[in-house]
């Protein structure tokens, strides 16, 4: 993955900051093109300085340092935040304790409670907060009450937030109570911090925050929903959770019946994040750029994940690991799932449709780069349907291996690029399958692999000079698609650029080709799953007329 570009420093009050440009992050092609998010204007997106959190920079709160003239306002401890009264304190009743002690307002209770570390705010009711600026570890327990941010979002500064049994919500909230540097995103977490909702719900919204992230981590940073939590981001013009580059350590634990969603955001997840989806569920849908961008995904225990309906790719992986678990990529711009690194299906649903192909080398499920492998196991289900580019698609040196009963199906989708103005040859072979130079790709004879169309060569198959693929034998389908002639199939035949199958019309090319193992050695290879000549000879039934004259045999098949 590239990492995103940082701009140069700039020197404001004495403090020198880095600036970092938030671009879309590209996907870089292998030797072709760059197939990346549309690129967003520089005008359109803030210039925004980079946390500064190491220990040359730090006061001994552990907070970034200030000048004289600068450090009431910009210290943790000290950060302007607006006053916040929630309705129980307006009636005159308590609705926070801490310690034995009960507060009029939650921000007192917090005032009280940051000042030790490990501290538990408990809720007597529903509460509003004017921002968390935590230099120490603090758990929230709502007793089942809400908790609302109505100024500023969450700064944490090397410590964790547990927000625990809680309806937690920010609307419109654009910045972090920490406004000398953090205020282009709602949460921000400096090195180790991290944020944990434990059977709890936040619910982020960015409409009318400005052109800001969700939520931004810094480094070796964790954020974890359990026990049934619901974190919910949407209408963010940026990224629902943003990394700051690097291999920090960035983890995401997404386990017990929890779920997490982005919604109209930038995307999902950007950067290297490991993701763990355990017994929960993950919906990242409407990007304007892509759902994901090359994270690792262990999904297992009967997860449920959708990442459809993006402006760009859906699910972008480096490793991708499905295990007893659900994967749904429709509707995506680009390429429905894409993955760099180690692909594993161990009793998996996967389903893929709708890809709309607005660039080349997309596909419905594209293997990128030759470190990319992908084993799919006898007791896995994968369905790459109705895309509007090639299905399935191996770049140069990638390896995919289906099980023998495993149940592969490969219809209905459409090389022509009927969606892209740029057109590129290789584009617009193999309607179902592309393996390129290199690349090798099992197929098991269990695989249902027709009624695909590609506009130069290799409806179904295409093989480029240097690959190699093995495939069993056609099922009894009928050919129905792209103005099929309904006829049954009944073997595989040679689909090549110049010579196309056909069975109909004046020009007919009609070549058997036996299922097998096929090296590219000399030539790319390409196949259809079709039919042979159809032989009819017209008759009468009883008397003929008068100078009648019957049709040839086989005229207008």
């Amino acid at each position: 993955m590239k990492k995103r570009s940082h701009a140069v420093l700039a020197v404001t009050a004495g403090l020198m900051t880095s600036l970092c440009f938030l671009a879309p992050q590209a996907f870089a092609d292998d030797g072709f093109a760059s197939v990346s998010e549309p690129a967003v204007e520089a005008s359109s997106v803030s210039t925004v300085a980079k946390p500064q959190v190491d220990a040359a920079s730090a006061n001994e709160s552990g907070t970034p340092a200030a000048s004289s003239a600068e450090s009431a306002a910009t210290t943790p401890s000290s950060a302007p935040v607006a006053a916040s009264a929630s309705a129980g304190a307006r009636n005159g009743a308590s609705v926070a304790e801490f310690n034995g002690t009960q507060y009029a307002t939650f921000d007192e209770a917090l005032a009280a409670a940051k000042k030790t570390d490990g501290a538990t705010i408990k809720l007597l009711a529903d509460a509003e907060t004017s921002g968390l600026n935590l230099d120490k570890d603090l758990t929230i327990d709502g007793n089942g009450h809400a908790l609302k941010f109505t100024d500023k979002g969450i700064a944490l500064w090397g410590h964790a937030l547990v927000l625990k049994n809680v309806n937690a919500s920010m609307a419109g909230v654009g910045s972090t109570p920490y406004t000398a540097e953090w205020k282009w995103m709602s949460v921000c977490a400096s090195k180790n911090a991290s944020l944990t909702l434990d059977g709890a719900t936040l619910t982020m919204d960015g409409t009318g925050a400005g052109n800001v992230h969700a939520i931004y981590f810094c480094s070796n940073n964790k954020l974890n929903l359990k026990n049934g939590s619901n974190l919910t981001i949407k209408n963010y013009k940026q990224d629902a959770l943003e990394w700051d580059g690097g291999d920090g350590g960035y983890n995401v634990n997404i386990e017990g019946g929890s779920t997490y969603t982005s919604d109209h955001c930038r995307s999902g997840f950007t950067g290297t994040f490991i993701v763990t989806v355990d017994k929960s569920k993950v919906n990242v849908v409407n990007s304007t750029g892509n759902g994901s961008n090359g994270s690792h995904f262990n999904i297992k225990n009967g997860s449920v994940v959708d990442f459809s309906g993006n402006g760009s790719h859906g699910l972008s992986a480096g490793n991708l690991t499905i295990n007893s678990s659900t994967v749904t990529a429709s509707n995506n711009a680009l390429t429905g799932i894409i993955f760099t690194g180690k692909g594993e299906f161990k009793s998996a649903n996967v389903q893929i449709s709708g890809t709309k192909g607005t660039s080349y080398w997309n596909a419905g499920m594209r293997l990128m780069k030759a470190n990319a492998r992908l084993d799919v196991d006898a007791a896995s289900t994968v369905s790459i349907t109705g895309n509007k580019v090639t299905g399935l698609f191996l770049d140069s040196g990638a390896q995919a291996a289906f099980a023998e009963g495993s149940g592969l199906t490969i219809t209905r989708n459409d090389a022509s690029q009927e969606n892209c103005s740029t057109k590129k040859d290789t584009a617009q072979m193999g309607g179902g399958v592309v393996v390129r130079n290199g690349a090798s790709l099992t197929l098991p004879a269990s695989a249902v692999i027709d009624n695909n169309n590609a506009a130069l060569a290799g409806d179904d198959l295409y093989v480029e000079k240097g690959g190699t693929i093995s495939f069993g034998a056609t099922h009894n389908n009928m050919l129905s698609d792209f103005e099929g002639c309904g006829h049954a199939i009944d073997g595989w035949y040679v689909d090549a650029k110049d010579s196309r199958w056909s069975a109909h019309g004046e020009a007919k090319y009609v070549e058997a080709a036996q299922p097998g193992t096929y090296e590219a050695k000399e030539a790319p290879v390409a196949f259809k799953a079709a039919h042979g000549l159809v032989s009819v000879d017209y008759q009468y039934v009883g008397e003929a007329p008068e100078k009648a004259k019957l049709p040839d045999a086989n005229e207008g098949l």
